[in-house]
């Protein structure tokens, strides 16, 4: 009986160790995976991924026509020449959310055709399974915090 009473006690104290440790992870993961949540990308600029998304939004951005309006918000026409693109430069930070696909929200510096920098904040959804990716706004930073 005493022997019964000892296994079941170092059964207890491990099981009560194990959620111990589980625990603080498990708390962990969940703040960090809030679903349908924003997250931050880490080491944005060395992430090449991010960066090629940087760059593909600033050419999707350029490859608009003027008179295409409402399906993405953009800067005004008077902002921009557009036989002068905008150049990419870098991507500053990016969040990604888990929607319908993955929807990524990133702030772009780029090199505007007088040679100055401005910021951008852009929004593009990509659905592997439907080989889409998607451009839904390009709009620039009113005030830019660095």
């Amino acid at each position: 009986m005493a022997a019964m009473s000892k296994v079941s006690l170092v059964l207890s104290l491990l099981g009560f160790l194990v959620i111990a440790v589980m625990t603080p992870s498990a708390n962990a993961l969940r703040k960090s995976l809030v679903l349908g949540g924003k997250s931050d990308v880490a080491n944005v600029k060395a992430n090449r991924e991010i960066q090629e998304l940087g760059r593909y939004c600033v050419e999707q951005f350029n490859q608009r026509d003027q008179s295409e309006e409402g399906k993405v918000e953009s800067i005004a026409k008077s902002d921009t020449d557009m036989s002068n693109p905008l150049r990419f430069s870098r991507v500053v930070s990016a969040q990604k959310q888990v929607v319908a696909g993955t929807k990524y929200y990133l702030r772009i510096e780029v090199t505007q055709p007088n040679g100055s920098t401005r910021m951008f904040d852009s929004v593009v959804v990509i659905q592997p399974w439907l080989h889409s990716k998607q451009l839904l706004g390009f709009t620039p930073v009113v005030s830019p915090i660095y």
